[in-house]
């Protein structure tokens, strides 16, 4: 056998050997389906959530396997969910993702008994932050795809995705990625109301709600209707929607197709977009939904459709605390936390120390021994000297920074007037007198940012859940060193306040706030822009009169506010409000010059982690950020 040959069967046999299960020998009972990415097909946003689906079988014997997902280059999982697996059984489940730069390819593995049982590649697509994504829920796969070509926010190309209406996710965090979703000929109404939620908090939170009526309103409408601008009534075939062309300049309303469409009576505050009602709109907390009269399809042979909707869906900035801080690799509480035990020795206890020290070992112990005349046990009592001051200086440590973990929490809460429901952004750090790995659990729905914030960088960290508990598994803190973690989940818990006010031409807010929950404020601001009112501490049933000019320009820089425990409450406002954090376009403040929000302190705080399988006492603060309605 010739060498060319030779090599020729050695490649063979090491490609055979690549290929054998990872395994053992023969084929593995358990097989696994992934589907990543808003629509299943690997599209996602960077430092934004996004939902992976998984279906894992089991044709074996009963077996407990956990799945990992590594994005490309990565050596350790970034998620483990660990899962039971009966014989039979066949489970589908969704777990969150999210990526700190464009990975294009990430690997899931399945594992049981430490032993690679399946591994699939997930193939993936990051969409540029520039860009405006749409979300198009509907079953036919090509509506909308001419808004693909659509410049939007001077952003050319906009990426459709068609979202399985099966799949939408219980959870706005998960939505947070797309900026415009289009509801059409979806039952609603048999969604599940946690998804029906996730929709509604997405709204609130910023996104752009865009409902089909028409032939579609009967199946669309139900399960939306607190959320449209309008009250839908019956169909009207044969109507007209000429008025459309006004909404796109240079159009000819001769060239706009006669279709059914829905009869529809405002509600206060809702507006018409053209003179016949055939698109409404009104906010909903920071976002816009809009409802049009007619059924999307309606438009496909209209050559303006895409110019249209582009027009009409003008994207404002919002607030997305999460992205924003992983954006920029930004830790909120260190750069507001005032622990003691973080601080250096003062420079005058250093000195005293030496000081000490350079007597004692010289003089004091030399005179003693002479008076002894025992001066040959210097040998002895100098070593016995220099070690017990390096035990007395080791033990002042536990002195200055304690035995005991110390858990502190920034959290930040965005809410909306009239609602309990609301989103929480939380820091929460773990300072560690001695070199230690922590297990911390949360809630099931807490989203933990799969890494820490440590002096501007971003140590990845795995995160593993079982569907009952989220947490890190094993966080190595260092002695006397603070890693932190980003938390976001839902919540319920947000002071309901109610308001009346008006604008005047000037630019005036008058009217007046009131907190109608259970839940008081601290220290509470009417803010617009860069102008606040002072509101003061709020109980329940406190109601406060509005007169804010436009033109103070003292937010935030004109308002302090004192130290709540070892938090400066006065940075985190700084840090938050004091820069362009949400948007390139925004100086300073709040992204929305005319959005009017209460912020206001809370004693209690945000989420709850379990230390090691207990409960250790936390220290820290919540801010409440409630968009009223303006």
């Amino acid at each position: 056998m010739n060498l060319r040959s030779l090599l020729v069967v050695l490649t063979v046999i090491c490609l055979g050997l690549l290929a054998r299960p990872a395994h053992g020998q023969g084929a593995s009972p358990l097989t696994l389906e992934v589907k990543a990415g808003y629509d299943e097909s690997g599209h996602y946003r960077v430092d934004f959530w996004f939902p992976v689906t998984v279906v894992v079988a089991n044709d074996g014997p009963d077996v407990q396997a956990s799945l990992e997902w590594r994005f490309a280059g990565q050596s350790d999982a970034t998620v483990r969910y660990e899962l039971d697996l009966p014989r039979g059984a066949r489970k589908g489940l969704t777990f969150p993702v999210m990526a700190n730069e464009g990975f294009r390819t990430a690997t899931v593995t399945l594992v049981a008994g430490g032993v690679t049982q399946a591994r699939v590649l997930a193939r993936l697509d990051p969409i540029d932050v520039p860009q405006t994504t749409i979300g198009v829920v509907s079953t036919d796969p090509t509506l909308l795809n001419s808004l693909a070509g659509a410049t939007i926010n001077n952003a050319t190309g906009t990426p459709i995705l068609h979202l399985d209406p099966r799949r939408l996710p219980n959870d706005a965090a998960l939505l947070a990625g797309l900026d415009v979703l289009f509801i059409h000929n979806v039952a609603t109404a048999e969604l599940a109301p946690e998804q029906r939620a996730a929709i509604a908090a997405w709204t609130r939170m910023g996104g752009q709600l865009v409902v089909s009526g028409g032939t579609s309103a009967a199946q669309t409408v139900p399960g939306l209707a607190e959320l449209l601008p309008v009250t839908v009534g019956a169909l009207q075939p044969n109507t007209s929607t000429a008025a459309l062309a006004t909404l796109v300049t240079n159009s000819s309303s001769k060239l706009l197709p006669t279709t059914t469409v829905s009869a529809v009576t405002l509600q206060p505050g809702a507006t018409k977009l053209d003179r016949n009602s055939l698109l409404t709109a009104w906010d909903v907390g920071a976002g816009r939904v809009l409802f049009a009269a007619f059924d999307f399809a309606a438009l496909r042979t209209w050559a303006e459709e895409a110019t249209l909707w582009a027009n009409v869906l003008p994207i404002t900035p919002r607030i997305a605390l999460g992205q924003a801080f992983r954006l920029h690799n930004d830790n909120l509480l260190r750069n507001a936390l005032n622990l003691p035990a973080l601080r250096l020795p003062s420079i005058g206890l250093l000195l005293l120390l030496v000081s000490s020290y350079i007597v004692v070992v010289g003089p004091v112990n030399f005179l003693l021994l002479r008076r002894l005349r025992r001066v040959e046990l210097a040998w002895v009592t100098t070593p016995l000297l220099v070690l017990g001051f390096t035990a007395a200086a080791y033990g002042s440590t536990f002195v200055i920074r304690g035995v005991q973990p110390q858990i502190t929490q920034v959290a930040i809460i965005q809410g909306y007037e009239g609602q309990t429901q609301g989103q929480i952004t939380a820091f929460l750090g773990v300072f560690s007198p001695q070199r230690h790995s922590y297990r911390l659990d949360f809630a099931p729905e807490v989203l933990v940012t799969p890494g820490t914030f440590e002096n501007f960088r971003f140590q990845p960290t795995t995160v593993t859940s079982d569907g009952n508990v989220t947490g890190v598994r094993e966080l190595l803190v260092d002695v006397s060193a603070l890693r932190t973690l980003l938390l976001e989940a839902p919540t319920n818990a947000v002071p309901v306040v109610q308001s009346t006010l008006t604008t005047d031409r000037d630019g005036t807010v008058h009217g007046q706030v009131r907190l109608t929950g259970e839940r008081p404020l601290r220290d509470a601001l009417l803010v617009v822009g860069s102008n606040a009112q002072v509101l003061g501490d709020l109980q329940a049933g406190a109601t406060v009169s509005i007169n804010l000019p436009p033109d103070l320009a003292n937010f935030p820089d004109q308002f302090s506010f004192s130290t709540d425990g070892v938090i400066e409450r006065s940075q985190i406002i700084n840090s938050l409000f004091n820069a362009n954090r949400f948007d390139e376009s925004s100086l300073q403040g709040f992204p929305e010059t005319d959005g009017v929000y209460v912020l206001g302190w809370a004693d209690s705080l945000a989420i709850e982690p379990r230390t090691d399988g207990k409960v250790e006492p936390q220290q820290g603060t919540t801010l409440y950020l409630i968009r009223l309605k303006s």
